[in-house]
């Protein structure tokens, strides 16, 4: 009698940590589908192994427009003072 309590016992600790386990990587899945179908993964992923935020892309686009242009010094100090008293 004694084995079959210990069974019992080892089958409710299985089924509890199978079940905690298996809730955790639904919503894992489920936050990442959401991601997907909003279309936010693939914005953020430049490819699977490297990742640069949609921020970031911006970011180099600007700063490429401003090497064209061929600014001074001093004209990229004007423009960094003046961002930072937006901020």
């Amino acid at each position: 009698m004694g084995y079959l309590f210990f069974y019992a016992a080892i089958l409710i600790i299985l089924g509890i940590v199978l079940y905690l386990g298996l809730r955790a990587i639904s919503a894992g899945l489920d936050a990442r589908n959401k991601n997907k179908n909003d279309g936010t993964l693939d914005q953020n992923r430049q490819d699977d192994y490297i990742f640069e935020s949609k921020e970031d892309a911006e970011n180099n686009k600007i700063l490429e427009k401003l090497k064209d242009k061929n600014l001074s010094p001093d004209d990229l100090k004007k423009m960094y003072d003046e961002i930072q008293k937006k901020k």
